[in-house]
């Protein structure tokens, strides 16, 4: 991390935030108070400057997509799926009432969630309709470029994309139950914004239950039109993030883990029906990651768990490490997170216009957890990747020429990588196969090293 902390950040989709491994862009305001309480005010204000921002169309959240010229728009192309499945989609709109709002000033307000569910079919696009990107492309790449200072004309070949899943397609009936993935995306991104992997896991066997965490995506849109903007917090506040972590998005995944519960007793609809409850991994990305570890402390129904690139906000992790197998991948920005004393304090603050004081409180915040929790788990290093890289944001600028020749074919494989690795993880931990990447001193990939903590070993 030395060296690597000078290389150059050119991406403009996400900036990677030093060890904290947020996606920190423009903070709106700081929606939780010292007590966790919602500060009004505030987040009122942020609400409604950022809604004016987007001038999204509110009438609906699954409006088809806006028309555009005759002219044929240039779009992405995502990989061809890997697994003996195709992959269907269906999205639901679901509200804990036993939980208020934070996020907003309505005491009424309930905490409201949009889920999208990836899961094995054998239908094919000649019945069922492929599913866009985003149904409504304009909105989602304004306001994309009101949270990231993105340009909309920039991102939108990627909301005007067509992707594998095949809406509300017919589950793949199956005898032996499907293991369920629940997944956690990165702080302020979209949970349909890394399809990379999820629509490769569905077609792999897997059914993956995406959470989007209102309020701290960039844009949630309900079907019944309500829109939840982006509302952020000061990035530098540890406890106000350990807060979050643990009475919202813990929180959130749990009232799934509920539901799914719930819906696989009942039996009504073919996919809960095929749902596997005692086969629950979780993974995610940057905060997400994090969570991922987060609610296994908390709950033992999910078993395995992936964090890609974030660090350990929330509480810190015990001696004896999370509880149940674990896969830690990270980007060559976060080289060396174990051996944080090697780290210099000065070079660090320079580079990012900060205090050395912080720098030196975020090196001791972060240490405590990474080294617990890297001791007892798989750790993946990624030599020439960043924090971006683990979502599909980068593909838009690997096939969009916004990347430099000699990074070219970097995203495509490291996103297959990435898949490798994680499917191998889960293939071993929930279904039972023998691992053929998860093996001591056995780097398939020269500039990828797989390292075993040593609690590991000795367990």
């Amino acid at each position: 991390m030395k060296s690597q902390m000078t290389m150059e950040r050119k991406s403009k989709l996400l900036l990677l935030t030093l060890l904290c491994s947020l996606f920190a862009f423009n903070s709106a305001s700081q929606a939780l108070g010292n007590d966790g309480s919602l500060q009004s005010e505030a987040a009122a204000e942020a609400s409604a400057s950022i809604t004016a921002a987007t001038a999204v169309d509110t009438t609906t959240a699954t409006s088809k997509p806006t028309s555009h010229s005759t002219a044929t728009p240039a779009t992405v192309q995502f990989p061809s799926l890997t697994g003996p499945y195709q992959v269907g989609t269906e999205t639901f709109h679901w509200i804990d009432k036993s939980r208020p709002e934070r996020f907003t000033a309505n005491k009424n307000d309930h905490r409201e969630l949009m889920i999208q569910v990836w899961y094995p079919t054998k239908a094919t696009s000649a019945i069922y309709k492929r599913q866009p990107f985003s149904d409504d492309p304009k909105a989602h790449a304004r306001a994309f470029e009101s949270y990231a200072q993105v340009p909309a004309s920039t991102s939108m070949p990627l909301f005007l994309s067509t992707t594998h899943s095949l809406i509300k397609a017919p589950i793949a009936q199956n005898k032996q139950k499907y293991p369920v993935l629940i997944f956690s995306h990165g702080f302020g991104a979209r949970n349909d914004s890394y399809r990379f992997l999820t629509e490769q896991l569905a077609s792999q066997g897997y059914i993956i239950v995406s959470v989007q965490h209102t309020y701290n995506s960039f844009l949630t849109q309900f079907p019944t039109g309500k829109v939840a903007p982006f509302v952020g917090n000061e990035i530098d506040n540890y406890a106000y993030m350990d807060r979050l972590i643990a009475n919202v998005w813990v929180k959130d995944i749990q009232f799934v883990l509920d539901r799914l519960d719930e819906l696989g007793q009942k039996n009504k609809d073919a996919i809960w029906k095929q749902l596997d409850l005692k086969r629950i991994g979780m993974l995610g990305h940057s905060f997400g990651g994090a969570t991922s570890a987060q609610v296994m402390l908390a709950d033992k129904r999910v078993k395995a768990g992936v964090n890609m690139d974030g660090s350990f906000y929330g509480k810190v992790i015990p001696d004896t490490g999370i509880p149940g197998p674990f896969l830690f991948i990270g980007a060559g920005d976060a080289d060396g997170l174990q051996n944080m004393e090697n780290i210099d304090p000065k070079e660090l603050a320079a580079e990012h216009g900060t205090s050395v004081e912080e720098v030196k409180e975020l090196l001791n915040y972060s240490s405590k957890r990474y080294k617990q929790a890297l001791r007892h788990s798989y750790s993946l290093s990624f030599k020439h990747a960043n924090h971006e890289t683990f979502c599909d944001f980068p593909i838009l600028m690997e096939q969009f020429g916004q990347i430099e020749a000699s990074n070219l074919n970097s995203v495509s494989r490291h996103h297959r990588i990435i898949n490798e690795y994680t499917l191998d993880f889960f293939n071993h931990v929930l279904k039972g196969k023998r691992t053929t990447l998860l093996s001591e001193n056995k780097n398939k990939y020269e500039d990828i090293t797989l390292t075993i903590g040593e609690g590991l070993k000795e367990k």
